[in-house]
């Protein structure tokens, strides 16, 4: 499991705010939604980058580090019985 790090980047000449996201799997930025609160701004860049990585995450804990950064950790749906059936079949 990787944490997911955010962090909210400021207008430039050429683009808007918006808010970083990046963990060991790789990173993105995304638009800020100025409809959003910031806590829901961050959320949704780290439900960017699960759904760009493929991960399927149900939901995600986190919280701020600083000012501007704040880290997540993804939370993963896990099916117990589908577990056991999987580990069963692979050694024979």
């Amino acid at each position: 499991m990787q944490a997911i790090e955010t962090r909210y980047c400021g207008p430039t000449d050429t683009k808007g705010s918006r808010i970083w996201a990046s963990c060991e799997g790789g990173s993105l930025s995304v638009s800020y939604d100025h409809a959003l609160d910031p806590e829901e701004n961050h959320y949704a860049a780290v439900k960017a980058l699960c759904d760009k990585l493929g991960w399927d995450a149900a939901r995600f804990f986190g919280g701020r580090l600083a000012s501007w950064q704040w880290a997540f950790v993804p939370v993963f749906t896990y099916d117990w019985e589908q577990r056991q059936k999987e580990v069963a079949n692979a050694t024979g």
